[in-house]
């Protein structure tokens, strides 16, 4: 919120809860950090599906690294999945533990180190599979029990007609591998109105509501009409 930042209040939980109720949410992605205790418990109430992850978090589109080779960073990054587990352990809303968020192979490379972490996550919870939000090819994405990809397909590049082109790709290349849309959507802004669809520049000031829309029904589309799709968060 503006006037407080992430110090948020239960009744501004509460408010997050009924919006996604009234979207017809059933599953969220608490992305990228571990949240309020109050708001797991509002999950558990209402019933909505959770994925809870820990901050690792790579560059995604920005040239850096997220992932530091050094035994503090090893240290931290397995201290904080274990706090997460133990906490929140008895959630009944909980489904899925997430590892990473659009690491990059290139520099020190975390394959070894999701490894490890993928073992720490199952060894504190025999009982639920482990995730992670991809943004590119690799090993990496070999890792979790399941895999999810960041995909902006019709917004940052392309058509949102390339999400089901890409989807049905992956699943032809790789069927053995437990698929979702961790990430998608487009901006907009209810002063930004025009009568003609017109794909707007991500980067520029001018976000339409229409090509919004637009995008959305035909990534929901592409995502409803493969069943081999575990899951989609936006």
């Amino acid at each position: 919120r503006s006037e407080i930042g992430n110090a948020l209040h239960p009744e501004h939980h509460e408010e997050d809860a009924a919006l996604m109720l009234e979207m017809g949410v059933n599953a969220v992605r608490l992305a990228h950090y571990p949240q309020a205790t109050y708001f797991y418990d509002l999950m558990d109430k209402l019933g909505i599906v959770v994925w809870a992850e820990i901050p690792f978090i790579g560059p995604g589109g920005y040239e850096d690294k997220g992932f530091v080779d050094s035994p503090s960073f090893r240290t931290n990054g397995k201290e904080q999945l274990k706090e997460l587990i133990r906490q929140h352990y008895n959630h009944p809303s909980i489904c899925v533990w997430g590892l990473f968020n659009e690491l990059a192979e290139y520099g020190d490379n975390p394959v070894e180190y999701i490894n490890e972490l993928n073992v720490l996550a199952h060894q504190e919870d025999t009982t639920r599979p482990t995730t992670s939000a991809s943004n590119q090819s690799g090993k990496i994405n070999f890792v979790t029990d399941l895999i999810a990809w960041n995909r902006y397909d019709g917004w940052y590049g392309g058509t949102p007609q390339d999400l089901g082109k890409w989807l049905d790709w992956m699943h032809k290349e790789y069927p053995e591998i437990r698929i979702a849309i961790s990430e998608y959507g487009a901006g907009a802004s209810i002063y930004h109105q025009q009568d003609s669809l017109v794909k707007t520049n991500p980067t520029s000031w001018w976000h339409p509501e229409n090509w919004q829309t637009y995008y959305h029904i035909e990534n929901w589309k592409a995502i409803t009409e493969r069943p081999f799709v575990w899951g989609s968060f936006v």
